[in-house]
């Protein structure tokens, strides 16, 4: 793995065979989800049931943690993380002493995420959302989605927390996020050549955005970046 900087994602290859994504190395790693297991993130313990999103050390998860260790001393104080799962991020945020909304269309992975918070000893608020719903009409600092990369098709209750047909959930999150910002407040997601080019760029052409991040697979033909972005 190799890390490197870019200015835009514009000006970036965006070359991916889709034709291949159902035998890509993703699919093993979705097949790890069936069961339960326990991970360490950021000093922190995370029990993940099955069906729930697992931070383990490929995991995209990790990848966004990474690369917010280095903005942690300008986060604002009020976040909302959206597609929390076992709540890894937001969790270690809060232990970070932010104020943290935990965010998750699956209920069983919003108990999971306030189960995870008590182990830790750690205060959240979480609620069952399809994305930013059930905090209609609250501004925050900062407002995480570590969106799902892949572009194909859901063909399985699993593939839910790895895929996003055409760019259509991220189009989503990007239109409501600017309503739920204070005024300089941001957003960070996670977007990759695994993802639909065409609806990310779209998307993201309200916004004025860094890249934050970035990692870079040459083996599986994969990269992510990890974005900033304030609505203009």
């Amino acid at each position: 793995m190799a890390t490197m900087d870019l200015d835009c994602l514009e000006s970036y290859p965006w070359h991916y065979d889709r034709a291949a994504v159902r035998s890509d190395p993703q699919v093993e790693f979705l097949a790890s989800h069936r069961t339960l297991d326990a991970f360490e993130v950021g000093g922190l313990k995370f029990v993940c049931p099955a069906g729930i999103y697992h931070p383990d050390e490929f995991s995209s998860t990790r990848f966004m943690y990474r690369g917010l260790l280095s903005e942690l001393p300008r986060l604002g104080q009020r976040i909302v993380e959206v597609g929390t799962g076992c709540g890894a991020i937001g969790i270690c945020l809060a232990a970070a002493g932010r104020g943290v909304t935990l965010l998750d269309i699956n209920p069983e992975a919003v108990a999971c995420a306030a189960n995870n918070a008590r182990l830790n000893r750690v205060e959240v608020r979480a609620l069952q959302s399809d994305l930013l719903a059930a905090v209609e009409g609250q501004q925050f600092d900062l407002i995480l989605f570590n969106t799902p990369l892949m572009d194909k098709p859901v063909e399985s209750p699993i593939e839910v927390m790895a895929c996003d047909s055409g760019g259509q959930l991220f189009t989503r999150f990007m239109d409501e996020a600017r309503h739920h910002l204070i005024p300089g407040g941001e957003v960070c997601v996670s977007v990759s050549n695994l993802g639909n080019r065409t609806a990310i760029l779209a998307a993201l052409a309200g916004y004025k955005y860094r890249i934050l991040y970035f990692e870079n697979y040459p083996a599986d033909n994969i990269w992510k970046c990890l974005l900033l972005a304030q609505p203009v």
